[in-house]
Order: structure tokens, then C-alpha cells, then sequence
């Protein structure tokens, strides 16, 4: 019998209760309740090793510098010392240029932001949001239109979906019917080593002294790593070894994450020949085609209803044999091309009862059709017992490799965010408080105002972001 959450709550407390005292007991690591500080020192000799290529540990937290905060890295980093009109013009020329990068990734991804129902109106800030400010100002403006939409929808009486909620491997994420399986940890911990780990190497390549390093534990589970510098040398340090120390973090995820797709996408295009080299002819003996499962009334997306585009169109037990053309043979076809400019037309070509249907429809404002797609299992033909093994394998593969391209993306963008805890808290003082200098301000009034302003305003947009998680 299945578990509910209460008991599954019970027994991770007294899991993880046991495992504390254990740690506690047994070895010399700092604990606090359920959590528990493991310190080892070493990993240090590998941060001296990594340390010494210097010029490409520059380029890279540059470049993660500017990807981070946009033209303002860019101003930091190449305007500070040319004379005003160059330097406007840079900070111009870089905003428009950083801004290209994300209408060529909307063109890459089939226009997946501009057509969208909630960003496409605002495509073009959401393009000069990160020009300016990277994916801190990505960020804060995707918090902000999240933002938005929850008050015009509360103002309706209608319920919006939360633009903050936990992610926890294993429980389903608020408001959202996604659940990240359990083996996200281990990404989670893959994920906070290279993060922490690229600190330690910039730190030392800095010259800063890196005292520990370590995980932090809940329980059993980790849930962080952190790499722990000498606090006084870093606040004697200048920006320009702080800011290096800082930006390396939340830039590995993003190369980690972009290492991963390198992986995943070439591993989706040779997957069905590798299995066809290995089970020769059970891909086409397994399955049957795709045929329409049901037919929905409606589609609905935080709390606004769209049209079903399929409604009198389409008919449950429809064989989808062809969508522009393009046979389809099993739902992951189907997935394909329905996801290649997934707002424009699509010409679907079906069997109904024999008889060959074909049907253009518009996708609607979400880019769906508004159809259940089901596999239609071939019941007289049974694979080898392998098959199921290696399909597992696979699966799990690839899960896998997913949500660590994901998780390292929202890593990423979340430290970049300019408020402490984070890396972007620091990062942002340290870049902004110049400006307020220029101004009349002294350095320690304008790092202080520059974290209060940052500060109030994300935590505002928390608030209102997590506002449908309980109201």
C-alpha cells in the first residue's frame, strides 16, 4: 500500500534524525537539528591544479560576467576607462548585441518566447532585459510579467499559477503537475559540487585561501555545497577579484548545462538507429502508429480557458498517419513535429475507419491542438525481454541528463539573481555602486543602498510570485 506524505514526512524525519546523531557522534563535522556540515579540505591541492590556466579562468568568468549581467558586466569590464561617449556607445552596442542572442534562440527554438500567450506581448523587453542585465535582468523580468499576471487574475477572481514554488525530487511541484523523480538529487549534488568546485578554483586563482570545502546535508540528502575563503581577505579584496570569485558559481551550471545538451541532443537523433542496429525491427513490430485518445473541450493555462483547436475536427480512435507530411509512427514523432514552430498550422493526414481524412488546424494561443495522443500497441507481437531492459536503461538515461540540463539552468539564473544570499547579491553591489559614486554617493552608502533596493524589490516579487501557492 502506498504511503501518504505524513508518513513518508515520519520517516524521513527519523531517517534523517539517526543519521544526524551518527554524523554527530562519530566524526568531528558541524550539525544543527537535521542538518549537517561535511568539511573536508581535500579538494583544495585540485583548486591549486586548476588554477594555474589562467587566462582561460578569466575568459570564463568574463564571459559568465556578462552573460550574468549583461551591458553592465560589459561597462565594467571594457567602459570604465573610456571617455563618455565610447563608453555610451559600447554600453549600447552591447545591449543590442546581448539582445540579439535571445531573438536568435527564439528563432532556434521555433519561436517558442515571442509566440508565447504570456511573454509574447513583452518579447522585446524580455530581449532588453537581458541586454542590459543578463539573466539577472532576465530574471527579474520574467518575475515581474509572472507578477502581473497573478494580479490581473486575482482581480478577476481567477487563480494564476505561482511563479516561485520548492522543488523537491520526488514530491510534485505546487501548482504544477510536474514531479522531479528522486534520482534529481543526485543532479542536485552533481550540480552544487562543479558550482562550489569552480569557486574554489577562481578563489585560488585569485589568491584568495579556501579553508574547507564541503556538502551540507538534511538528513541523509544534500541540498548544498559550499566552498568556505577567508571572509577577511574577501572583504580587503578589490572587485575585480571578487567579482571573478562570484560570477565562476552560476557560469560552470550554465557550461555544465550546456555540456549536457551537447550530450542530449545528439544521443535523441541516433537513439532509433542505435536500437534499430540492436533489435533490428522491433521498433516498427512493437507499435502500431498513433491514433487520438480523446478530444478536449477546452485547454486551460493558469487559469485562463483556450480553445481546443481538435474539437469537430478530429474523432476519438483517429489514426494520425502523417502532420506535414511526415509519417508518424509512435508519440515521439509526433511530439517532434508538433513542436517544430509549434504556433504556425499544422496539415494533419488521418485514417478514420478506413477512410483518409485531412485536416489543417491552427494551434492555439498555448500551441496546442487540444487532442490526447495514445500508441497504438501491436498486441500480437512480443518484443525480447531485453528490449524492456534496454528501453529502461535508456529512459532513465535520459531522464537523467534532462533534468540536469534543467536543474543547471535554474541553478544558474537563480545565483545570478542580485540579492544576497546569492552570487548576483554580491555581484550587483559591486557593479551598480560605481554609478551611485558618480553621483555624490561614498562606496559603503552606495553598496548599501544598491543591496536595500534589490533586496525589497525581489522579495516583493517573491511574494506576490508564491501568492497562489495559498490563496
Amino acid at each position: 500500500m502506498a504511503l501518504d506524505f505524513l508518513s513518508i514526512l515520519v520517516i524521513f524525519v527519523v531517517v534523517s534524525g539517526i543519521v544526524t546523531f551518527l554524523i554527530k557522534k562519530f566524526t568531528k563535522n558541524d550539525t544543527w537539528f537535521l542538518i549537517s556540515l561535511i568539511k573536508t579540505k581535500k579538494p583544495i591541492p585540485w583548486f591549486d591544479k586548476f588554477a594555474k590556466h589562467k587566462k582561460f579562468l578569466d575568459v570564463f568568468a568574463n564571459v559568465g560576467m556578462i552573460l550574468g549581467f549583461g551591458a553592465v558586466a560589459v561597462d565594467y569590464l571594457l567602459g570604465r576607462k573610456l571617455p563618455i561617449v565610447k563608453r555610451t556607445a559600447l554600453f549600447v552596442v552591447s545591449t543590442l548585441l546581448l539582445s540579439g542572442l535571445i531573438y536568435a534562440f527564439d528563432f532556434f527554438m521555433g519561436n517558442s518566447l515571442s509566440g508565447s500567450v504570456i511573454v509574447g506581448p513583452f518579447f522585446t523587453f524580455v530581449a532588453l532585459s537581458f541586454g542590459l542585465l543578463g539573466f539577472a535582468g532576465f530574471s527579474l523580468f520574467a518575475l515581474f510579467l509572472q507578477a502581473y499576471d497573478i494580479i490581473l487574475k486575482y482581480l478577476i477572481g481567477v487563480k494564476g499559477c505561482p511563479g516561485v514554488a520548492p522543488l523537491i525530487p520526488g514530491v510534485e511541484i505546487p501548482g504544477v503537475p510536474i514531479t522531479p523523480p528522486l534520482h534529481a538529487w543526485l543532479s542536485l549534488l552533481i550540480i552544487l559540487v562543479v558550482h562550489e568546485g569552480m569557486h574554489g578554483i577562481l578563489g585560488r586563482r585569485h589568491g584568495f585561501k579556501i579553508k574547507s570545502t564541503g556538502v551540507l546535508l538534511l538528513g541523509f540528502l544534500p541540498i548544498g555545497a559550499f566552498v568556505e575563503p577567508d571572509e577577511k581577505e574577501m572583504q580587503k579584496a578589490k572587485a575585480d577579484k571578487i567579482l571573478p570569485f562570484l560570477a565562476a558559481g552560476p557560469t560552470s551550471n550554465l557550461a555544465l548545462m550546456l555540456l549536457t545538451a551537447l550530450v542530449v541532443f545528439p544521443a535523441l537523433a541516433v537513439f532509433p538507429a542505435v536500437t534499430d542496429s540492436l533489435f533490428p525491427g522491433v521498433q516498427d513490430s512493437i507499435l502500431n502508429g498513433v491514433k487520438v485518445n480523446s478530444v478536449l473541450e477546452q485547454t486551460s493555462f493558469c487559469g485562463s480557458v483556450y480553445d481546443s483547436p481538435s474539437l469537430g475536427n478530429f474523432q476519438p480512435d483517429d489514426v494520425i498517419v502523417a502532420v506535414n507530411g511526415i509519417a508518424i509512427n509512435n508519440v515521439s514523432d509526433l511530439f517532434k513535429v508538433l513542436q517544430t514552430n509549434k504556433f504556425v498550422a499544422k496539415t494533419f493526414l488521418l485514417d478514420r475507419k478506413g477512410e483518409r481524412v485531412e485536416v489543417k488546424l491552427q494551434p492555439n494561443e498555448l500551441g496546442q491542438f487540444g487532442f490526447v495522443p495514445e500508441s497504438i500497441i501491436n498486441e500480437d507481437y512480443s518484443p525480447p525481454e531485453s528490449f524492456f531492459f534496454y528501453g529502461i536503461t535508456v529512459s532513465l538515461v535520459l531522464e537523467f541528463l534532462y533534468w540536469l540540463f534543467f536543474l543547471n539552468f535554474l541553478v544558474a539564473i537563480i545565483n545570478f539573481l542580485p540579492m544576497h544570499p546569492f552570487d548576483g547579491g554580491r555581484m550587483s553591489v559591486k557593479l551598480f555602486a560605481p554609478y551611485l559614486m558618480t553621483l555624490g554617493f561614498k562606496e559603503e552608502a552606495a553598496e548599501k543602498a544598491v543591496q536595500k533596493f534589490f533586496l525589497i524589490l525581489i522579495l516583493a516579487l517573491f511574494f506576490i510570485n508564491a501568492l497562489p501557492l495559498f490563496i
